[in-house]
This record gives structure tokens, C-alpha cells and sequence, in this order.
């Protein structure tokens, strides 16, 4: 569509561009390192915390090396699978990284409040707890899930219940039991029987899903919002995710599609889903209830079919090309045959498939022990997502939202005020300032890191912003030559790391906070931006924007239509939507 070359005129500074853990990480890079520990401290403290990485996923957690060698290597060999079964082997991959983070057990993770403004899970019952946390971000997809599994409890006992967390290789129903007899009148012992009961988990319908399930079911959703960007019905996303959920590896084999623990239990639990109400959408209202079991039961009779996954193959092509959910429907022919065979789609012998590789086709992959100031960043940069973005509305949500706001970012000041020669924690909070909007506070946090490493590409990058921010508030006379200023920092970003996404973001950005029209250089590193990172909306609402405004109609549907008419409501979707009927009616661009 358009070249990807962006700023470097005349003679670019020929430095290496190191991945680091406050930045995005293409794919195929291997090399990360992080910055901010000066050579010349004599004593580094450690954490409990490691990262594996591969050539397509970066992996967080506190797991022991060989637990979480595992799980990484396994993401690797899952990414490996899908690019077999989508044609994809071998291809050029110029996108961002995905970030993973495993986060001890379900209640440590949902203390830590990620709200989902770009992706949600359900709608599902309250026995579906949600332990999974993803966001297609602007600068390489996010996804974390806890480290333990989490028992869903289906039917709650009437003794004691088995605990919430499981580790997803022992049966939930075992518990240990501990009695105090009692002496009888003549000098024996005796057990109340209401004593154990009540220590067990009596009549109770559970079954242990395991944290990785969760990491191969986001892992799959995000690799086709990645490298087939779509508008498609989130159903299947989910049903899709939740056929490689309960994956298995060996060292040269992947199986895939098995039937998820609890299967029969939840069929038998919840009604029979009617396909109507899954294809024109109203599954999604939650007036009844939708699993991600009846998602993998649909998906995996029209994928694993050879007579229906023609009928599904058409009915995705005419969702990608914008058509009505009655009108791509129709691919499927009667629903009452569909609805019929999905009924009957509950066997003991339903189809997996495994597929045997060479094993150096999903390489080992490396890990290291993290620092303390490292594994300081983990929980912001996971937190940067849900904190910074409010509720637009007045009301009690975005009030609690502030709120939540003001006190991260005090935490973040804190941190930064207490180690002030930690690079990574002065970069985390100078993001965190100029994308809350205090230009102020952010400038000074990117001051701090430049006055210990002045080649700093992502400190040059937020001084940049910030200034753009607070030209954008300056007397009029002087606002043409602060944009200068302010974009001289983000293009010495650039030019230092020619293929960093952050300053491309930066470079447009400042266009648009000035309310002038963008160049071609700006626009063609945005476009960049949306190839590295296609499953992120905002750029995308930016790149259609632009795209229609030059003429470019047909190129801005296709941009715009995985936002406008994609599974996920998010705060891009209506402006999204109102561009691409703009630009499907002729109307001329604002």
C-alpha cells in the first residue's frame, strides 16, 4: 500500500536496536536486553522472577526454570501448529511480539482489576471464572492468565467446597479430611460422620481448568486477530481458541481439538444452544447460557467436517468482506440442519488431529533470572492498559476509575522518587504521565533517563510527547515552533532505532495533537505501525481515517472493517464504524 520507509533522511545513525522489556519485540528477534542497572553497581539484586523467550513469545512468571521452560516452548510449538494449518510456515514476520504473564492464583489475579476495554471473554456464566486477561495494544499484544488453575464449580456443595485453585494434574474431589473422636461411655472412640461431610466437597460438580488451557485458547484468538485480521463473529474466535485450549506437545508432535475437561458435565448442565441465536449475534445479550464449551462444540464440527467447513470457509469470507450476519449466514444453508448436527456433536470419538515436525522447528527457549528493578515493571507495564484509559462517561465507573488512576500513578511516582538511578522505573512512569495527560510529570520522568543514558530511544520518544502535549497548550505564536521542538526528539528517536514502533506513534501523533494534516512520511509509519501490531484498533481507526481522506476508499474498508464489525466491542469501534459507512456510501471525509 504504501512504502514503510519513514524520517531517516541523510545519514541514520548506525547503533543496534535493542528489544527491551518497556518496549515492543519483533518476532524473529531473540536478542532482548534491558537497560538501567549502571555498569558500574557493584551489586545487583535478584527476583523470584524469569523470562522465556523464543522467536515469537515472551513469557513472565515466577514458575521454577523448568516449569516455565515448558510452558514457553509449548506457546512456541502452538505458534508453529498454526502457521502449518494457516499456510503460514516460513513466511517474513514483521509483527510485534506477543507478552505473556503468569500470575500466581485466581484471587492474586483478580486483585489486580485488568479491566478489558479491547477483548472480552464471555459473555459466560458465573461458574466460567475469567482468568485471562488480553489487549491488543498499540505497541504488541498483551496476554496474562494466572500460574494455578482454577476449579469451575458447576453444582456448589453441600459440605465443604473444594478449593478455588487447582493445579490441573490431580483430581479436584480429593481432600484431606481431619476428625477429633470423641470417647464413648464405655472408654471407646467414635467419629461424628457430620464431622467428615461437612469436610468434604458433597454432591458437588467440579472439574480443574488449567491456567495453560487459558494461554493456548488466547494465544490461538490472538495469532488470527494477528496474521488474518478480520471481522469475525467473536463465537468463533472463541470456539477457535478453545480447540487448541487443551493442546498436547511432545518434543517433535502437537495434538489439538481433544474434548476439554468437564465436557459431558457442562453439555449435561446447560441447554442445548440454538444455532439461530448463535449466528445473528443474540448469544452475546446473555439471556441464556453461552460457554466457551458450546464455542468449541460449533467450531469443531465445521472445522473438523469435511462437509461443513466448505459452508464455513464461505460464511468467513463474506464476515471479512463486511456482509450482514442473515447474509453470511446463508453460506450454511438450512439451520435446522446445522442446528441438528450440532445437537448430535457430542460423542466419545469426536476428531483431534496431531501433527509430527522436526523438532528444531520450535526452538528451546532461552531464560534468565530477572532483577528486582526488572521484575518491578512486570505488574505496571500489565497494569498500563487497564489504569490509564477511564470511562468517557460521568458516572460512579469512572470516578472509581480515576481513582484507581491517581493511586497507580502515585505508586509509579513513588517508586521512581525511590530509585531515581533505575532507568526502567523513570521510563515506565514517563509513559504512564504522558498517556494520562500530565505533559509535566512525564517530561521530567524522561529528563531523569536521559541524564543517565542520553541515546535512550524510548526517553527521547516521551520527551518528545510530552513536549508535543505541552505545545499544544501554548500561546498560539509560539505553538509552530514547539511542535518543532518537540517532534526533533521523536525523529533522533527514530533515526536511532529505525524500526521502533514507539516513535512512529509518537511521530503521528503529534500531527494530530497539533489538528494538522499528517505528512506521507507520518502516515506511512503509521501504516507500519498497523502491520506490526494488525490486531490493535487504534491505529487502525487512525490509518482508515487517513486512508479516506486521501481517496483511498477501498484500502480504508479493508483497515477499518476488523474494528468497525469485529467481536469486540472497544472504545474504537463506533468511530470505526461510522468511517467505514463513510467510506462504503461515497460520503466525502471530514
Amino acid at each position: 500500500m504504501m512504502r514503510w520507509s519513514f524520517l531517516v533522511v541523510g545519514m541514520a545513525l548506525s547503533l543496534p536496536a535493542h528489544a527491551q522489556l518497556t518496549g515492543p519485540v519483533k518476532n524473529g528477534d531473540t536478542t532482548i536486553t534491558v537497560t538501567g542497572t549502571k555498569p558500574r553497581d557493584s551489586k545487583v539484586e535478584m527476583s523470584d522472577w524469569r523470562m522465556a523467550e523464543t522467536p515469537h513469545v515472551v513469557v513472565f512468571s515466577k514458575d521454577d526454570e523448568k516449569d516455565l521452560l515448558r510452558t514457553a516452548h509449548n506457546l512456541e510449538k502452538l505458534h508453529f501448529l498454526l502457521s502449518a494449518l494457516t499456510g503460514r510456515v516460513d513466511e517474513p514476520d514483521e509483527t510485534i511480539k506477543i507478552a505473556v504473564t503468569m500470575i500466581g492464583d485466581a484471587g492474586e489475579f483478580e486483585r489486580l482489576r485488568l479491566t478489558d476495554l479491547r477483548w472480552q471473554y464471555g459473555p459466560f456464566p458465573e461458574a466460567f471464572a475469567k482468568t485471562i486477561y488480553y489487549d491488543p495494544r498499540e505497541d504488541g499484544s498483551v496476554l496474562a492468565t494466572t500460574r494455578d488453575g482454577v476449579n469451575l464449580i458447576l453444582r456448589p456443595s453441600y459440605g465443604a467446597p473444594t478449593s478455588r485453585n487447582c493445579t490441573g494434574d490431580r483430581d479436584p474431589y480429593i481432600a484431606s479430611v481431619v476428625v477429633s473422636p470423641r470417647v464413648t461411655g464405655d472408654g471407646g472412640l467414635t467419629v461424628d460422620p457430620d464431622q467428615i461431610l461437612a469436610q468434604l466437597p458433597v454432591n458437588e460438580l467440579a472439574f480443574c481448568q488449567s491456567a495453560e488451557s487459558r494461554l493456548y485458547a488466547g494465544f490461538a484468538q490472538n495469532f488470527l486477530m494477528t496474521y488474518f485480521p478480520a471481522a469475525y463473529p467473536r463465537w468463533y474466535l472463541q470456539g477457535f481458541g478453545e480447540m487448541f485450549a487443551t493442546m498436547e506437545a511432545g518434543d517433535d508432535f502437537v495434538e489439538y481439538g481433544h474434548l476439554p475437561p468437564g465436557y459431558f458435565q457442562v453439555m449435561d448442565s446447560y441447554n442445548a444452544y440454538p444455532v439461530s441465536d448463535i449466528l445473528d449475534g443474540r448469544y452475546l445479550s446473555g439471556r441464556r447460557a453461552w460457554t466457551p464449551y458450546h464455542a468449541w462444540r460449533l467450531v469443531h464440527l465445521l472445522y473438523f467436517s469435511d462437509a461443513w467447513k466448505p459452508r464455513l470457509l464461505a460464511y468467513l469470507n463474506a464476515m471479512a468482506r463486511g456482509a450482514d450476519s442473515k447474509s453470511a449466514a446463508s453460506a450454511f444453508g438450512d439451520p435446522a440442519e446445522l442446528q441438528r448436527a450440532m445437537t448430535a456433536y457430542r460423542g466419545r470419538k469426536l476428531q483431534g488431529e496431531r501433527m509430527t515436525f522436526p523438532a528444531e522447528r520450535a526452538p528451546a527457549p532461552t531464560v534468565r533470572r530477572l532483577t528486582r528493578a526488572e521484575a518491578g515493571l512486570i505488574r505496571g507495564r500489565l497494569e498500563l492498559g487497564a489504569r490509564i484509559e477511564v470511562p468517557a462517561e460521568a458516572g460512579p465507573q469512572r470516578s472509581a476509575a480515576l481513582a484507581r488512576r491517581a493511586a497507580w500513578l502515585d505508586g509509579l511516582r513513588e517508586n521512581a522518587r525511590r530509585f531515581p538511578n533505575l532507568v526502567e522505573h523513570q521510563l515506565l512512569l514517563a509513559e504512564a504521565e504522558c498517556r494520562a495527560g500530565n505533559p509535566g510529570e512525564c517530561l521530567e520522568a524522561a529528563e531523569q533517563a536521559l541524564a543517565q543514558l542520553p541515546t535512550e530511544t524510548r526517553a527521547l520518544m516521551w520527551k518528545g510527547t510530552a513536549l508535543t502535549q505541552l505545545a499544544a497548550r501554548a500561546p498560539a505564536a509560539e505553538r509552530a515552533r514547539r511542535f518543532k521542538e518537540a517532534r526533533s526528539f521523536i525523529i533522533k528517536a527514530n533515526r536511532l532505532d529505525p524500526e521502533g514502533i514507539l516513535p512512529l506513534i509518537a511521530y503521528y501523533n503529534s500531527f494530530a495533537v497539533a489538528g494538522e494534516r499528517a505528512p506521507d512520511p507520518a502516515i506511512e509509519g503509521l501504516a507500519k505501525v498497523v502491520y506490526s501490531a494488525p490486531a490493535a484498533p487504534g491505529p487502525r481507526l487512525k490509518l482508515g481515517q487517513e486512508l479516506i481522506g486521501r481517496g483511498l476508499k477501498d484500502k480504508a474498508r479493508s483497515t477499518l472493517l476488523p474494528v468497525a464489525k469485529g467481536p469486540f466491542a472497544s472504545p474504537e469501534q463506533p468511530a470505526a464504524a461510522a468511517l467505514l459507512s463513510r467510506a462504503e456510501i461515497g460520503k466525502p471525509a471530514r
